[in-house]
């Protein structure tokens, strides 16, 4: 099943490499500064300011916990770990540390995962709420994707990602909504 894996990953890496385009680069890395550690973690300090300001306590709570719980997740299982990165001849940028997870992936689904949450709970226009959730998700996608896209991680390291980030999202809304009652 590892090998499997391994080939997988080196496809999906050598396709995109093949189809990198120089001046899509920069937007990529752009992109991909949304899910970036300080970034995340800036947004959810806003966020839970801004919730704990209007007295929504359990929400704060909540998304300090999906976010938390997730740079937790990824900071252990990168030590444990200790995957490599792939060849600096396919990374767009050097990064450094470990690659699995993606850390931006997995902050991704929990900041970005919670405020879809958070939509869905504090805005009644159904269209809005709709097309919201639906621009988060895709952001989610497309911070996931520029990290394949730059070559940075291998598709195992962005799925994995997404999974730790889900079960942290899973996490701090099940808090919310422990502590809302």
């Amino acid at each position: 099943m590892t090998e499997y894996i391994a080939a997988f990953d080196a496809r999906v890496l050598q396709a995109l490499y093949e189809m990198r385009d120089p001046s899509l680069v920069q937007l990529a890395i752009w992109v991909s500064e949304l899910g970036r550690a300080w970034t995340v973690y800036g947004f959810a300090l806003c966020g839970v300011i801004l919730l704990t300001y209007r007295r929504h306590y359990a929400y704060a709570a909540g998304l300090a916990m999906s976010v938390a719980a997730s740079g937790i997740g990824v900071l252990l299982l990168k030590g444990i770990v200790e995957s490599a990165r792939p060849p600096v001849e396919f990374q767009a940028y050097v990064e450094i540390w470990h690659s699995m997870p993606s850390a931006h992936a997995a902050l991704s689904v929990a900041l970005y995962g919670f405020a879809a949450f958070l939509v869905w709970k504090f805005i009644a226009n159904p269209t809005l709420r709709y097309f919201a959730i639906a621009a988060l998700a895709f952001l989610i996608l497309l911070v996931s994707f520029t990290r394949l896209y730059l070559g940075v991680h291998y598709f195992s390291d962005v799925f994995v990602g997404l999974f730790v980030g889900s079960i942290s999202l899973r996490l701090g809304i099940r808090w919310a909504r422990f502590a809302e009652t």
